[in-house]
């Protein structure tokens, strides 16, 4: 995987968002700026879902940085990097995670540091962990792109070298390029706020191939057949009883 939010040109990476233009701009070629903002949303989302594979690399305001690479309906594999970097695959409705001890220790909220040490996490679909985002392609594109937008889009301008249309969310104020020629594609999300590469999500790799490797049985943890702490302290007084 490569890392995200790296670039020679750091203004390719300014949102767009953020730069106001009163030129007359040339109107979409597929369209969509003719058509109602939630229809243009359907559309993206749609779009994520015929083209069946798609990364997401960036950096979100909160400082995580994300380099996933999505198959709608199985799963997702890549990293996402806060303090430590960790590795996630997902396929079957089951995210595997692997870090550092005391990252995934922190995830299960445990001192259990030494039983998880080189071992894959398995977060089942009754986990809370935010990782469970990342669990195949239409679950991402739902909780990232599935709140209502605006009823007015943008003009069309020019992100990263393609023609695009400005989707702006009602609740968060981020906002979504889509491609204003061929497929209406996601270019790339913005959070509000964004500066630089910081809150910047692209969009890429449509179609192209993603290999789900899932974890040997061996490798694998599983956080609810673990002691908790409260359970170890137990034993412990029961035995030097």
């Amino acid at each position: 995987m490569t890392a995200c939010g790296d670039t020679d040109d750091e203004s390719a990476a300014t949102p767009l968002a953020e730069i106001s233009s009163g030129e007359e701009t040339a109107p979409a070629e597929n369209g969509i700026d003719e058509l109602p903002a939630d229809e243009v949303l359907d559309l993206v989302i749609q779009s994520l879902d015929e083209a069946e594979t798609y990364r997401v690399q960036g950096t979100t305001l909160a400082g995580s940085t994300i380099d996933i690479s999505f198959k709608v309906g199985e799963g997702s594999v890549g990293t996402v990097t806060t303090d430590s970097e960790v590795e996630l695959v997902a396929s079957d409705d089951v995210v595997y995670i692997t870090s550092d001890p005391s990252t995934l220790a922190d995830v299960v909220d445990e001192d259990i540091e030494e039983t998880i040490a080189d071992k894959w996490l398995l977060l089942s679909p009754e986990s809370s962990s935010n990782f469970r985002i990342f669990v195949e392609g239409s679950e991402f594109a739902d909780a990232v792109l599935g709140s209502e937008v605006e009823d007015e889009m943008t003009s069309v301008q020019e992100v990263d070298g393609v023609p695009a249309v400005g989707l702006i969310f009602a609740e968060n104020g981020g906002t979504l390029w889509v491609a204003a020629e061929g497929e209406p594609r996601p270019i790339r999300f913005e959070e509000r706020g964004a500066s630089g590469g910081s809150g910047v999500l692209t969009f890429s790799d449509f179609g192209e191939e993603v290999e789900l490797s899932v974890p040997d049985e061996d490798d694998v943890v599983d956080p609810s057949e673990l002691p908790s702490s409260a359970e170890e302290e137990n034993e412990g007084e029961e035995s030097d009883g």
